[in-house]
Formats: structure tokens, sequence, C-alpha cells
């Protein structure tokens, strides 16, 4: 079997336009689809800024496979693949993905030593002859490519979605950061904790003390949460008055407690004798099952809090 090289050029030229990246992925799948035979494939891609790897796109897998399974850095298989090496496997195999298998071939994508994720592809019966290996690590290489430079021009946007006054994340890359963390707090049962910190009367503020004076005033709350905090914390702006905080590995104690270290140093900024700010604090339970459940908790609670007058920290409690 050779490569059909009118068609492959063609998608070599497609590739090359601006697509979101699953589009180009769909394209260079559909492509794979006509050159071979096979039982499932799949494209397993790292989460940027964890050790998660999950299903970006697959043929012939059931939607609980896709949803469920995400691999680590610790797996076995990736530990593999570090070594940027072709695995061929055959029955019964040291791997599987969800189908039994006569032969399956995993690639490694990656751009220079950084391991990007996986192409998996396999057969219910016979073998992948040479040639379709190695067209099969073609195909490998060109994901890579095109994967690499989605991730160049999504860390790009990224910059751009940093709010310039406060230096932390704008809402939909804290989201996208934030569902990783939650997926590998509840995978290994890790302690998870999210706080909202509320300003009340923002729009007042704003009138009262002038937009320069209160963009100065959240520059000086960002930077004490980002200083008071460790790298591994996610900081966010859920809008103009609220800041969110997600702590991985953070039990209710520790929170609470840094937590009232941050407020404490908060407080005591001369300009907080005409501001109000509430808490609000969300434990990682079993009740909860998405991460936009803890921020609407922790945002409701964050809200109450601006109401109270014994303390400025509230607990949400189902």
């Amino acid at each position: 079997m050779t490569f059909k090289l009118l068609k492959f050029d063609a998608l070599l030229n497609e590739l090359l336009q601006k697509r979101p990246l699953e589009e180009n992925l769909s394209k260079i799948i559909r492509d794979i689809e006509d050159e071979f035979e096979f039982l499932t494939l799949g494209i397993f891609l790292r989460v940027p800024k964890s050790e998660i790897y999950r299903l970006k796109i697959g043929r012939n897998l059931s939607h609980n496979f896709a949803k469920n399974t995400i691999f680590t850095e610790g797996d076995p298989i990736i530990t593999e693949l570090m070594n940027f090496k072709l695995l061929d496997i055959h029955h019964p195999g040291r791997f599987k993905f969800e189908q039994n298998y006569s032969h399956l071939l995993v690639v490694p994508l990656n751009y220079k030593e950084h391991l990007l994720g996986f192409f998996f592809i396999d057969k219910q019966n016979g073998v992948f002859e040479s040639e379709e290996m190695t067209k099969v690590c073609t195909y490998a290489s060109i994901i890579s490519i095109v994967v690499q430079i989605f991730r160049q021009n999504e860390e790009i946007e990224q910059h751009r979605g940093l709010y310039e006054i406060t230096r932390v994340y704008s809402i939909k890359p804290f989201l996208d950061r934030a569902e990783v963390i939650f997926s590998m707090m509840v995978r290994y049962k890790r302690d998870l904790s999210v706080a909202v910190m509320k300003i009340d009367n923002f729009e007042n503020i704003v009138r009262t003390i002038g937009e320069h004076e209160t963009n100065d005033l959240m520059k000086k709350i960002a930077y004490i949460i980002k200083t008071d905090l460790r790298e591994t914390d996610l900081i966010g702006k859920m809008h103009n008055d609220t800041f969110v905080i997600l702590m991985p590995e953070t039990s209710e104690k520790n929170c609470l407690h840094t937590i009232n270290r941050v407020n404490v140093k908060i407080m005591d900024l001369p300009i907080m004798k005409v501001c109000k700010i509430g808490w609000g604090l969300v434990f990682k339970n079993d009740n909860i099952k998405k991460i936009d459940q803890f921020l609407k908790f922790a945002e409701k609670a964050a809200f109450d809090s601006t109401r109270k007058t014994d303390s400025n920290i509230t607990i949400y409690r189902e």
C-alpha cells in the first residue's frame, strides 16, 4: 500500500489553514481511516500545565472510555513513551486500551524532548505491515507538528487572557486549568479547596475613589494573594469585583489558615477603610461533581459574607 501523494499533499495544505485544533485533527484522522484497516484508534494529548493525558479524538471508542480514561506521568505507558520510540505490541500485550487486539501501535507525539501525547491504532486481526508502521509514524509526526503549533498559539492567547491590571487568569483559562486539577483531585482522592473573594459595592467604590485608585487597589490585592499562595494554587478573576482561588491538595484547616492570613493583609491596606470584602470557602465532598458547582457555592458564600458584621469569611455547608 503506497501513499496517495496528491491526497497527502492536499491534507498538508489544509493543515496550513488557521483552524481549531479539533478540526485539523479530524482531517488527519479521516485521512488515516482511508489508509488503514483498524479496530480502534485515538489521540491522547497532555493537558497544559498538568501531568494528565486525555483523549482528544478517537474512533470506535465508547463514550465512557472517552470521558473517563486518563493517563498521568506515573503510568507505565507514559514512562515508556518518554523514550520517544514506537511501541510495537502484539496480543496479548502489556498495554491495552478498550478492546482486545492482535496488533497495537502506540506512537509518541513530541516536540524536542517534550511529550505532547500519543497516538494509538490497533487491529482486531492480523498485523500491520512494516510499510504501514512507517505511515503511522509519519502521521504521528504530522500530528505532533499540528499540536505544537496550536500549543504555541494557545500560549500566546493565554497571555492575552491575563488581566493587565492584576496579572491573574481571566475566567476561561482559569476554568480550563481548574477542570484538570479537579479531575486529578477526584481520581486520587485528594483534598481540594476553593475560595472566592468579593468586593462589596464595587461600582460605588469606583465612583468614590476613582478608576485609577480602584485599579491600584486591585493590583495590591492580587499581589497579596499571589505572594501568599503556593505556585500550585490557581488564581483567577470571575468578575471585576471577584477573585477566585483554587487550592489543590489543601484541607479545610489549611485553607482557612491561608485565607485568614491573606485576609488580614488585605484588610491592613489603608484603602480598605472605605471598602468591604467577603470570602466564601468550599471544600471537596462527594456531593460536588463539577468545578462550576464549586465556584457557584463559593461565590454565594462570599456574597453572604459581605452582608455579615461579625466575620467576612463564610464556609459553604450543604
